[in-house]
């Protein structure tokens, strides 16, 4: 064909590429917990321990008579006596990066000109999904393993996540200790008909999806087990957020099963707003907070764990972040030619004050 057209001017004949300058990531990387989490002091030690301490429950019918001398042994009481030592491991969150000396030189298109900090930026994202992941986990608190007969086994210490801190059942991490276990949340799990109460975990996983019922005998069993009454963040999967939703929709109003809270639409903008982001019921007042990385194991994409999951967090200094190291990049010396490395790391725990005042959804 004589004629030059668009299909036969091709590379070979020195079509030109039309790529802009422009990379998307297509992965979530929001992570909501890390940012909103308070931070305390550096640890300074590779454990970080605090005290826990109960109260009785009240006496009033049997005053002392008046002239009547307390028995020196039986009328005085330890008042240190429950007293218990809590703790979480430090843990190191790292990855890295390489570039070879050529590849640092190639223009490449993208929004960084330099391969390196776009190696840097793409790992610092990853690493704080990473921060994400083993905070929102059910990870328990563990030391290091090393000189197994498999390298790769080796690890360092292990933080306690949230699922592990809100666990009413945990015998393992900073549960191993029967004299710490008073201190749990309270309960095995609500059972899907409403029946049980004073329990502050419910299992979806196992009972279906959670009822405006069931959800507010979990609020009502963390306020009755640590007596907080301050407000929540209540950080869901995107199945919890569909069923907290679910309370308010017009079938479950109107004559449905449920009996779910009415709802009144104001159309002046043409809008219908079917988003729960605040819940306030008898206990508290909840903010809900979408997350993605919730009680997922490691190196696990999101299944239905993580999007039935829910933990509710007080919004006070009850959980907050510990970093002994902050996020720090380090340029490592290149070594025998290879190219410029990078060490992205940081060394952190979670601390939990009071796991009485947590409750969560599995």
């Amino acid at each position: 064909m004589p004629l030059s057209t668009g299909y036969n001017i091709d590379a070979s004949k020195g079509l030109r590429e039309d790529l802009s300058n422009q990379l998307k990531r297509v992965q979530p990387s929001e992570c909501p917990l890390y940012a909103t989490l308070p931070q305390t002091a550096a640890p300074k030690s590779t454990t970080v321990e605090w005290l826990s301490d109960d109260l009785p429950n009240p006496v009033f019918s049997s005053p002392p008579v008046d002239g009547v001398d307390l028995n020196f042994d039986a009328d005085f009481v330890n008042q240190h006596a429950n007293r218990a030592r809590l703790s979480s491991r430090v843990q190191r969150f790292d990855r890295t990066g390489a570039v070879s000396p050529i590849a640092s030189m190639l223009d490449v298109a993208g929004p960084n000109s330099s391969l390196l900090a776009e190696a840097k930026s793409r790992a610092l994202l990853t690493l704080r999904t990473d921060i994400e992941s083993a905070i929102g986990s059910s990870q328990v608190s563990s030391a290091e393993s090393t000189g197994n007969a498999v390298p790769a086994d080796d690890r360092g210490t292990l933080l306690q996540g949230l699922f592990g801190w809100s666990d009413p059942d945990g015998t393992t991490g900073s549960w191993t200790d029967a004299a710490t276990r008073p201190f749990r949340s309270v309960g095995a799990g609500v059972a899907q008909d409403g029946t049980a109460d004073g329990t502050s975990r419910y299992d979806a996983s196992t009972n279906g999806a959670i009822t405006e019922s069931i959800f507010r005998k979990i609020t009502q069993a963390a306020f009755e087990a640590s007596g907080k009454t301050v407000s929540y963040k209540l950080f869901a999967g995107p199945a919890l957020l569909n069923s907290l939703t679910d309370f308010s929709r017009a079938q479950s109003a109107i004559g449905g099963s449920n009996n779910g809270a009415a709802f009144n639409v104001n159309s002046d903008d043409g809008t219908l707003r079917l988003s729960v982001i605040k819940i306030v019921n008898d206990y508290c007042e909840i903010d809900i907070i979408p997350d993605l990385f919730l009680n997922r194991t490691s190196g696990s994409a999101l299944g239905a764990a993580g999007r039935n999951a829910g933990i509710f967090i007080p919004n006070d200094d009850t959980v907050s972040l510990a970093f002994m190291e902050p996020i720090n990049t380090i340029d490592l010396a290149d070594i025998g030619g290879g190219g410029d490395r990078f060490l992205i790391r940081t060394h952190l725990t979670l601390k939990c004050l009071n796991a009485r005042s947590l409750a969560s959804i599995i």
